[in-house]
């Protein structure tokens, strides 16, 4: 499984407050670059309705992602009020 980043993604990770966003650095960088499937993370559900995005939740925010053959894409990180109004 190859990682991928989307520039809007690394714009708001930074935005973010230091807590969450050490949990979710943590968590993309080091732990899903070692799994080889999503189901081995055990934190990324899929999102209904839509076969190829998923999601992860840390604390008030979500990081969303998206599925494309052996490519995993991180697309975006926002408050859980925002990220299903822009994601997928």
């Amino acid at each position: 499984m190859e990682l991928f980043f989307s520039k809007k993604f690394l714009k708001q990770l930074a935005k973010l407050p230091p807590n969450p966003r050490r949990q979710i650095e943590e968590f993309v960088f080091t732990r899903l670059s070692q799994c080889e499937t999503i189901a081995a993370t055990g934190k990324i559900e899929k999102m209904k309705g839509y076969p190829n995005f998923f999601k992860a939740r840390f604390g008030v925010y979500r990081v969303g992602f998206e599925m494309s053959g052996d490519k995993l894409i991180i697309r975006t990180v926002l408050h859980r009020k925002e990220i299903y109004r822009f994601f997928p």
